[in-house]
């Protein structure tokens, strides 16, 4: 998410899609495109994975287990290599680096290092359970290190992270890191019924200005939505807007206007969300909580299958509430993977916030930004390039023609007459 450097009359690179800090300048909004399978959701999920780790590895023990097996597995040379999490990132402007890799079932290695000027502090570095920590840096870390290794409650295993160890303790710059680190939001645009869950709890548990924020931003969609009400349920009801709480089952009721033949306005009718509304106000409703949340606080939202069941209008109007200094004042940030090739073109996307995933013969995934690329013109249709095949990452179709044209019953294939 770091801008590429300023250049003076460069009017591919658009600063108005950049904030700067006292150190860095980074990009509000990263595309990222790429064929059918070709590892772009894998970004994504490596990302919640780490996140993951970093939340619960104490809590839920064998996470590095499962971190594991599902590794990569199509190059052998690599199944005795660990899996390598690396997350750079920025806070009270100072800039952190944290790591850690997995081996097997076990936490093989673990670092966290802070930057000042040219040089890098380390906090601590582990491998295995040996623990080197930089005792200027934690005071006390005597006391909450022996917090994490007594008795039956262990919290420093070789299955858990030191850093989220730590934070547990209540050390303090373990939690805020730690906590920095949570605050990113993953969403699979998709399978999302933990971004739907999300919103639901602001609907049944959030304030009137929270309630109020998702219901005007359905309005503002143009879904026809009127208002939104959350209801009790019987146990034995359920639908696809449910959430849980304390034994009691809410869902999210949704009022539309009523008027006659001559469009005179005459009552509301209320009916269950999922029964009326289609499956991309749904996915609006479901990741609305998210995205005001990721403004209010200033956070940074990943978001997997962008474009599904959206309109390309929406999708364009999400990112340019990313890029418009009025509507994002803390700077929040939105990583999307998509197939609208359209924001190419409308969006105002620079060279930098594109990145290509292509995949090769072995299954490797490989991501590179368009400014990587030599001879792509700042006044280039992006669009038009991309889908040409000009920077790769898009499918090669042409071997589905044979399969429909070729006669042949030893292979199943009948040609059509």
């Amino acid at each position: 998410m770091e801008a590429s450097p300023l250049r003076s009359n460069d009017n591919g690179l658009l600063e108005g899609n950049v904030f700067e800090t006292a150190s860095l300048r980074l990009l509000k909004s990263k595309a990222i495109y790429g064929s059918n399978a070709s590892g772009k959701s894998n970004l994504a999920k490596a990302l919640e994975n780490f996140c993951y780790m970093v939340s619960g590895s104490v809590i839920h023990e064998g996470l590095p287990k499962r971190t594991w097996d599902n590794r990569f597995k199509l190059i052998t040379d690599w199944d005795d290599s660990p899996v390598f999490f690396q997350y750079i990132f920025l806070h009270n402007e100072i800039i952190y680096r944290y790591g850690f890799q997995v081996l097997d079932s076990s936490i093989s290695y673990e670092w966290l290092y802070s930057v000042s000027g040219d040089k890098e502090i380390e906090y601590f570095m582990r491998k295995g359970l040996d623990l080197q920590i930089n005792k200027d840096a934690f005071p006390g870390s005597d006391l909450f290190i022996q917090q994490m290794i007594k008795g039956d409650n262990e919290l420093f295993r070789d299955d858990s992270l030191f850093l989220t160890a730590g934070a547990l303790t209540g050390n303090k710059l373990l939690t805020v890191l730690r906590n920095e680190i949570r605050s990113i939001i993953i969403v699979d645009g998709i399978y999302d019924e933990d971004a739907i869950g999300y919103t639901m709890k602001h609907l049944v548990h959030g304030t009137d200005i929270q309630k109020q924020a998702i219901i005007q931003l359905l309005k503002a969609a143009d879904t026809g939505v009127d208002d939104l009400e959350i209801r009790e349920l019987p146990d034995e009801l359920s639908d696809w807007q449910h959430v849980k709480e304390s034994g009691t089952q809410f869902s999210v009721f949704v009022s539309h206007s009523r008027y006659d033949e001559h469009g005179t306005f005459k009552d509301k009718i209320t009916v269950p969300f999922g029964e009326w509304e289609s499956e991309g106000t749904g996915k609006l409703l479901g990741i609305s909580g998210l995205i005001l949340d990721a403004f209010n606080q200033g956070r940074t939202i990943v978001i997997d299958e962008f474009d599904a069941r959206f309109h390309p209008n929406l999708t364009l109007k999400i990112v340019q509430l990313f890029h418009n200094k009025i509507t994002n004042p803390k700077n929040a940030q939105i990583i999307f993977v998509t197939h609208d090739s359209g924001l190419l073109r409308r969006a105002d996307l620079r060279r930098d916030q594109i990145c290509l995933i292509d995949k090769d013969s072995y299954g490797v995934s490989t991501i590179t930004n368009l400014i990587e690329y030599r001879g792509v013109r700042k006044d280039a249709s992006y669009e038009k390039e991309y889908l040409n095949g000009s920077y790769s990452a898009v499918p090669f179709l042409d071997e589905m023609d044979w399969v429909f044209t070729q006669n042949s019953n030893q292979d199943g294939l009948q040609q059509t007459k």
